[in-house]
């Protein structure tokens, strides 16, 4: 991501991500870094959005606590 910036030093953080105005280098930068961040998570498939991040993340905290409290009683 720093370096796709850099290649416009000009712009702003607001005006790097201006949704209608990104540069291809720093949409290609992002989507490499959410391939890497879904492979982390454990995604099988390309996740598409924040949402699905999240929701994955959900699931996998909902998986690790339940194996911790399978054997404890309240």
């Amino acid at each position: 991501m720093i370096a796709a910036r850099e290649l416009h030093p000009e712009r702003s953080l607001a005006e790097h991500y201006n949704p209608l105005a990104m540069s291809p280098a720093l949409l290609k930068a992002h989507a490499a870094l959410d391939r890497v961040v879904d492979k982390a998570f454990g995604a099988k498939k390309p996740l598409h959005s924040n949402e699905e991040r999240l929701a994955l993340l959900f699931d996998r905290y909902a998986e690790m606590t339940a194996a911790e409290n399978e054997g404890s009683r309240w």
